[in-house]
């Protein structure tokens, strides 16, 4: 007779906990040592609401995908006031030598001047704003096709984003713009003007001025890209032009160095390969509804509701 004793949790099924936590850890560290840590009470507000969505995640699982995509984007806005106070002390890197020393000229530079029109700078001023829109609109989409895969994106986007929080962290970079490379065509552009009642909104979307490197424009969207390839390649192949499109965006908008795509590209890459390996989100972990295919459709995959069903469908045997 066999007793049930405690049931193992592999570390594996816990990073959505653990790197959230790491970080805020590290951020309240940091925000500490800065000498002055109410310095930013919006940043103190989503340090302590992390932990709170991260128990909520741990306790309801068939929201915990959706939680942790939660707990990356306050991450991300807390980090706001810390990168600020370093920007403070005058510690912040510019990449343009190293950047010039690659390509042998400033290649940002000359990508804004060489095409620098109205017409273009609206257009890639639109491209630019679509970052955000399109993960979203990939996350849904991922989830409803697909829970499986969705949580394997989840795990790209959740390795990603704290690789590259704890880079910005330790090691905060100016944009070409901030570093003399460039013109700041986001401003020229008119994009910062939005009617006054969005302003309170608008503004925790905001780009941060000092996480130049890596580029989470390039690695967002390579992770989008990877994984709607996987799903659709019909979509895939339009999210591949979408992806170059709003990655030149941000060179000609002087927000971003080659460098920073190409690091960003290498932050999106490995997490997911690694997440081909690593299951951190079940099915059930990204299914709140418990409705819509788990599967594509046609896969011979789909979920059903009564297990007895799949059993009843399945061709019988006889004895020879």
């Amino acid at each position: 007779m066999t007793t049930g004793g405690p049931k193992k949790v592999r570390l594996a099924e816990q990073v959505y906990l653990v790197l959230p936590l790491g970080f805020s850890a590290v951020f309240a560290a940091v925000l500490f040592l800065s000498g002055d840590p109410l310095s930013s009470p919006t940043s103190i507000m989503f340090l302590l609401l992390t932990p709170i969505v991260g128990v909520a995640a741990r306790r309801w699982r068939r929201w915990r995908a959706w939680l942790t995509l939660v707990m990356i984007a306050m991450s991300y806005e807390a980090l706001a006031g810390v990168i600020d106070a370093v920007a403070d002390t005058n510690k912040l890197l510019s990449l343009f030598d190293f950047d010039k020393y690659l390509w042998g000229f400033n290649l940002t530079g000359w990508f804004q001047t060489t095409f620098s029109s109205a017409s273009m700078t609206n257009l890639m001023a639109l491209l630019y704003q679509l970052l955000m829109p399109v993960v979203f609109v990939t996350s849904f989409f991922i989830w409803y096709r697909n829970r499986h895969t969705f949580g394997k994106f989840v795990t790209a986007i959740l390795l990603t984003s704290y690789a590259a929080l704890v880079t910005f962290l330790l090691l905060p970079t100016v944009p070409p713009w901030l570093g003399g490379a460039a013109s700041n065509l986001v401003r020229a552009s008119g994009m910062g003007s939005i009617p006054a009642f969005l302003a309170p909104i608008a503004i925790l979307f905001q780009p941060n001025e000092f996480a130049a490197f890596p580029s989470l424009h390039a690695a967002y969207m390579i992770i989008c890209t990877y994984f709607l390839l996987k799903i659709d390649r019909r979509i895939g192949g339009a999210a591949v032009v979408l992806t170059v499109g709003i990655l030149l965006s941000t060179l000609y908008l002087g927000q971003h160095y080659l460098v920073d795509l190409l690091a960003g590209a290498a932050y999106a890459i490995v997490p997911c390969l690694i997440s081909e390996r690593l299951q951190v989100f079940g099915v059930h972990d990204a299914s709140p509804s418990g409705t819509g295919p788990a599967y594509p459709v046609g896969s011979g995959l789909a979920r059903t509701s009564d297990p007895s069903t799949a059993a009843r469908k399945r061709p019988e045997t006889t004895d020879a």
